[in-house]
């Protein structure tokens, strides 16, 4: 019972000494009047009771005082010990201005939300000033102008110059003896060499095809790359053979494409049985049976044999005369 009187006399006599202290805040700088860029101190300080919290300004939302004045950095809090169950807190801001013309800096709020005390508590205005620096010409000596001097005869000089044209020159030269080397060596490899690929797109798509076949990865589980290798190949024979946009269109796109020719949509059917089947491998992993692998590659070639063999009798019929026969055409096989 003693020690309970003991522990309300002491909280008693704590928050009557917190009652009687008051808090006190200020903001005080350095100077008033600030040059462009310069850096100045404005400085915060609080007293208060010890047992209660003050709150100081947030200058992270904010940096800007007073529209000119921008808050570089803080110090940060410092605290001492005064008499009385009494702190002192204080803070430094760096600041500077980067416009002249005359700021007024609002008061700081300090804030405490502790029973017994105000919730907020301002500082004095701070009035700044600034400025520029002006030069002063009034007092600046004007000399008058000196007589021409005319340079002497610098051999070292010359001999730079000497030395920087020959450099200058070897350079040149090397660079007109490499390009006619290059020139002729070019000139020699394309009277030698003949890299352009000059067959039909046909016999291109047919060699693919072949090569495909032969190579049946689709024996090796490689479904996917079998069905892209052949759709592929088709894509490219119709961009030559058809004139469209095949490697970027998908199925349905080029099926539709294909409908308004007449070679084409002959073998409609063929071309809707390797691609839709392609689809079906790749995005949605079907696995084809050996009957459908085979049949793929089979409709492949038939497919460019047949609208290949179309253009070719066009070409023929323009260029023989009529009531000839032309017996160079063959059925497809596949061995």
């Amino acid at each position: 019972m003693k020690r309970l009187k003991y522990l309300i006399g002491i909280l008693l006599i704590a928050a009557t000494t917190a009652s009687a202290a008051p808090i006190t805040v200020k903001a005080t700088m350095d100077s008033t009047t600030l040059l462009i860029g310069e850096q100045r101190k404005i400085h915060l300080e609080v007293e208060q009771p010890k047992i209660i919290s003050v709150i100081f300004p947030d200058f992270q939302k904010n940096n800007i005082l007073g529209g000119g004045i921008e808050v570089l950095r803080s110090s940060g809090k410092d605290t001492s010990e005064l008499k009385g169950g009494v702190i002192r807190v204080k803070e430094d801001l760096i600041v500077t201005a980067f416009d002249t013309g005359r700021y007024e800096i609002p008061p700081f709020k300090f804030e405490t939300h502790e029973p017994g005390y105000s919730s907020e508590y301002p500082t004095e205005r701070i009035i700044v000033d600034v400025v520029t620096i002006e030069e002063d010409f009034s007092k600046a000596t004007i000399k008058g102008s000196h007589d021409i001097i005319r340079p002497g005869f610098n051999f070292k000089r010359a001999f730079q110059y000497f030395s920087f044209l020959l450099i200058l020159a070897g350079i040149v030269f090397i660079v007109i003896v490499s390009i006619i080397f290059f020139s002729k060596k070019k000139k020699q490899d394309i009277l030698s060499f003949d890299t352009v690929d000059r067959r039909t797109p046909q016999e291109v798509a047919m060699s693919n095809l072949m090569d495909i076949k032969e190579e049946k990865v689709w024996e090796k589980g490689q479904q996917k790359k079998y069905y892209t290798q052949i759709t592929d190949t088709l894509r490219n024979y119709f961009v030559e053979r058809f004139n469209i946009g095949a490697m970027e269109m998908t199925t349905k796109q080029i099926i539709d494409e294909l409908r308004t020719d007449d070679d084409a949509k002959n073998v409609e059917d063929k071309i809707s049985q390797v691609f839709q089947l392609s689809d079906m491998v790749k995005f949605a992993k079907y696995q084809p049976t050996k009957e459908e692998n085979e049949m793929s590659i089979v409709n492949a070639m038939f497919i460019v044999q047949q609208t290949a063999q179309s253009a070719e009798k066009e070409l023929e019929t323009s260029s023989t005369p009529q009531g000839e026969a032309n017996d160079g055409d063959k059925p497809f096989t596949l061995s």
